[in-house]
């Protein structure tokens, strides 16, 4: 039993895509000692309320965890404050937490990985959070389980409270950060389109929480953990999701979900060319292939 870690599922309107996302969890034999809680974000309209109500019907049908705790907002928030409010609970009730979206399908060992992982690093500061995604790279005659990285993945992660408790969300924080000199340079370092995303969330083009994680990781020079082969895909891109559209470029290759227990790095050990496998997604020939595909899927579809 795991009193200090709660599993939190971050949903709104995708029934079906939940579905499967809870499923796969709950083939993660921990999930039947682990509470759970939902945050479900209230319909934006008319048009999402079905969609809301189908979801919410849905875990209220659900058993198989120790607990299900439930945190409907009657009102829409929107993506970035639901997300807020989510952590700020789970900072003030547990120590640890892992995160799935009702777009993640995990594999079996989902969970052993990341429980794993929250215990061999706990008390190494430096650590900000350990993802469950990868994309697919060659780690050619690597020893390790896990790879030490500087860019957050929200494909599925955990943490520690007394960690995520610092990060920043506010529009004028991120402005701050945006005019300190050397910053863009530093945060563009783990990928081109970061900086982009912090002028869309200043802007008001979108409302995410993904990219202020990335902003207190690269402020603060902090790591974090990735496993070599992913526990995890997405299933979000489709016009009924919010800020995933166009192509599937999160397609990776899966863990078979048997492995139990995992040989991880000490988290100053960092591998140059892994690092270079690890950024090639998000290097400039990787970002404008996909605008081009996703202009073509926009205009035809």
């Amino acid at each position: 039993m795991d009193d200090k870690t709660i599993i939190a599922v971050f949903c709104y309107k995708r029934a079906v895509k939940l579905k499967r996302s809870v499923e796969a969890l709950l083939h993660n034999p921990e999930c039947a000692n682990m509470d759970v809680v939902f945050f479900c974000d209230g319909p934006k309209g008319a048009n999402d309320f079905e969609g809301v109500m189908d979801t919410r019907k849905y875990i209220d049908s659900l058993t198989g965890f120790r607990s299900i705790q439930k945190k409907y907002h009657e009102k829409n928030v929107s993506t970035g404050p639901n997300f807020k409010q989510g952590i700020t609970w789970l900072c003030e009730n547990y120590e640890r937490f892992i995160v799935v979206e009702d777009d993640l399908v995990v594999t079996p060992n989902y969970i052993s990985y990341l429980l794993s992982g929250l215990e061999f690093y706990k008390n190494d500061p430096s650590v900000f959070c350990i993802t469950g995604f990868c994309f697919p790279i060659n780690v050619r005659d690597y020893e390790f389980d896990s790879i030490v990285h500087k860019r957050f993945c929200s494909y599925g992660w955990a943490s520690w409270s007394n960690r995520v408790k610092n990060v920043h969300f506010e529009k004028e924080y991120l402005e701050e950060c945006m005019r300190t000199p050397g910053f863009i340079f530093n945060l563009n370092s783990e990928g081109k389109d970061l900086s982009r995303m912090v002028s869309k969330q200043i802007k008001g083009v979108i409302s995410t929480w993904d990219i202020q994680m990335q902003v207190h990781v690269a402020v603060n020079n902090l790591k974090v953990i990735y496993p070599i082969i992913s526990k995890g895909h997405n299933i979000g891109f489709d016009k009924e999701s919010t800020n995933t559209f166009g192509l599937d470029y999160l397609k990776t290759t899966l863990d078979d979900g048997y492995q139990r227990t995992f040989n991880f790095c000490l988290a100053n050990y960092e591998v140059p060319y892994l690092q270079r496998e690890l950024r090639k997604p998000y290097s400039l020939p990787s970002l404008a292939s996909r605008k081009i595909i996703n202009t073509v899927i926009k205009l035809t579809s």
